[in-house]
């Protein structure tokens, strides 16, 4: 698009596509020409709308209204014409502050920050929390929780928490209990998760109070298919009901399935936990079909560095980037240092 951009056109792009996200109303060519710094008659503004329109990047809701942007029309707007810059200094400290409220957990630390995201935005804050399954053991603990249950809890070198309770038929002493934590602790220090269910996988079982026995019957209980998935944690989903762009779409019901199954935004975001930097997802080309009406804004964080997931913010495609896109990355950055700092 840049190379058949000209700035007549550039500007006339730009103040459409900024002056629907801030009013949800399709712009005109009187009120296009009206808010141009060139002087250009609005016969020519309407002409350089049709353009636009013919190339994918404006549309119209009927014949009789103004031009508002499609998909295209924002991805050309957020590559092309956006101003970018930095978070402001007051909403950075305003972030580090809310953060610092979680509990001294990488947990909780990502679900505070999915869930401050929301709130500064006011768009659903989504982050993805990475599988425990390839993450090395760092320290396990078995804690009774009744005469026939215990929760094993096992914290990874990333700083994350897999917590599953188990329901005994045998009543299982203190020390049988310390014995089995100690003898996961050191058989499988340093190793994944993964490799101890496979490993516990291939031991003979047994009902005995063997501290091998307990353990192995706890792990093979514990670590099943779930250590595999993802985790995402998800905020403010009800600040969709708000966009009057998704709901003249009628497509709740397919967005909040996407929610509530989560394996396709899941893949998206693992997508953009990978890359350096910030990415901008818009309607259809990079979102699932349940989210075409929507903007994924997201970018991934890291512990010390190692990338190990992503969080962003999810709204509707009439989304204020100029503020969003420096919100996100801004976020991204603290969590990184918060959570590197917490599991050093």
């Amino acid at each position: 698009m840049t190379k058949n951009l000209t700035p007549r056109g550039a500007a006339v792009l730009d103040v459409v596509v900024r002056h629907f996200i801030a009013t949800g109303q399709p712009a005109g060519s009187v009120t296009v020409a009206g808010l141009l710094a060139e002087k250009i008659s609005s016969a020519t503004v309407r002409n350089v709308m049709a353009d636009f329109a013919k190339q994918g990047y404006l549309t119209q809701p009927h014949t009789s209204a103004g031009r508002m942007p499609t998909a295209r029309g924002y991805v050309a707007y957020v590559k092309h014409l956006m101003r970018h810059g930095d978070l402001h200094r007051v909403d950075e400290r305003r972030i580090r502050e809310r953060l610092d409220e979680a509990q001294p957990e990488v947990n909780a630390l990502l679900q505070r920050a999915c869930s401050v995201l929301s709130e500064m935005t006011q768009h659903v804050g989504v982050v993805l929390v990475p599988p425990p399954a390839e993450a090395d053991i760092h320290h396990v603990e078995l804690v009774r929780l009744g005469p026939d249950r215990v929760s094993i809890v096992f914290v990874t070198s990333v700083g994350m928490v897999h917590t599953r309770t188990i329901m005994f038929e045998e009543e299982l002493g203190e020390q049988a209990l310390d014995a089995a934590a100690d003898y996961v602790r050191y058989r499988f220090a340093g190793q994944t998760l993964r490799h101890l269910r496979e490993s516990i996988g291939d031991t003979s079982t047994s009902t005995s109070s063997h501290p091998e026995a307990v353990a192995v019957r706890l792990v093979r209980r514990s670590l099943g298919d779930a250590i595999d998935q993802p985790a995402m944690y998800v905020e403010g989903a009800f600040h969709l009901l708000d966009s009057p762009e998704l709901a003249e779409r009628a497509t709740f019901p397919e967005i909040f399935a996407a929610f509530e199954e989560r394996s396709e935004l899941s893949r998206v975001l693992a997508g953009c936990g990978t890359e350096m930097g910030v990415r901008v997802l818009i309607g259809r080309a990079g979102l699932p079909a349940s989210l075409g009406g929507c903007a994924l804004v997201a970018a991934g964080y890291r512990f010390g560095p190692r990338p190990v997931g992503a969080l962003g913010v999810l709204g509707p495609a009439r989304m204020h980037y100029e503020r969003t896109i420096p919100m996100v990355t801004t976020m991204a950055r603290v969590t990184s240092d918060m959570a590197t700092k917490l599991w050093a």
